[in-house]
């Protein structure tokens, strides 16, 4: 993966600059999503919360935790921020920082969220504990599915996958991914150098995908599925 990562570097960095990009949604997605530079309101709270997860995390003794960098974290906030959406569906979790920094865009927001098997779930509810009213736990993928598809009813699915622990899981997710794609939806996907699962799924997507943009870092990949795009990868530096 590093390797990888190295050969494709100056091609990333330049996509990243918008140079090669030619269709205007894409363009204007990097430009103001992906590479914004300029700050957000709710970047203070974001850091804040993610120090006190450390801290915590270091005082539970992990030496060394392994918290979404706030620079990630900022970026969920901002590709949030550009899909609004109210209804959020979140596989997988671990100190709770990524939950958050998606809720702050929006205090009318709600977020289904399967934690998965999340040996963090201590941290987890003291750094969500200024967003619970937002927040439906359920400890069952399939149910939290259902109930994420109930409350969103007919609005646009926006769904982020940060791990997923077992191949019954990878199979759920895979489908209803694919299927949130066709419905015009958005598929945020986090530690793809992680995990071996992750990897697969964004390929497993990527070869199935029939419209729509991905955009990847090879950490990170925003899937756009909406039905008017042109199927296209987007390899960027971000």
């Amino acid at each position: 993966m590093k390797l990888t990562r190295s050969i494709t570097a100056l091609r990333r960095y330049n996509r990243s600059k918008g140079f090669g990009i030619h269709s205007p949604f894409a363009f204007r997605f990097v430009q103001r999503v992906l590479s914004e530079r300029a700050g957000y309101y709710a970047y203070e709270d974001i850091d804040f919360r993610r120090n006190q997860a450390k801290i915590m995390a270091r005082e539970s003794g992990k030496k060394h935790p392994r918290i979404i960098s706030a620079k990630n974290a900022r970026m969920l906030l901002r590709i949030t921020v550009f899909f609004n959406p109210l209804e959020i569906m979140q596989v997988g979790t671990s100190y709770g920082v990524s939950t958050t920094a998606i809720l702050d865009v929006d205090s009318r927001s709600h977020l289904v969220i399967y934690p998965g098997n999340n040996p963090h779930h201590d941290i987890y509810v003291e750094t969500v504990s200024g967003h619970l009213s937002q927040v439906t736990e359920i400890p069952s993928l399939a149910t939290a599915l259902d109930h994420y598809d109930f409350r969103r009813n007919d609005s646009r699915p926006f769904m982020v996958v940060n791990s997923i622990d077992n191949d019954e899981d990878f199979a759920l997710t895979l489908s209803k991914s694919l299927h949130y794609l066709n419905l015009d939806g958005v598929v945020v996907m986090r530690n793809l150098q992680k995990s071996k699962r992750m990897k697969v799924l964004l390929r497993q997507i990527e070869s199935q995908l029939s419209h729509g943009q991905i955009f990847t870092n090879q950490k990170i990949a925003v899937i756009v599925g909406l039905s008017h795009l042109q199927r296209q990868t987007f390899s960027l530096w971000f």
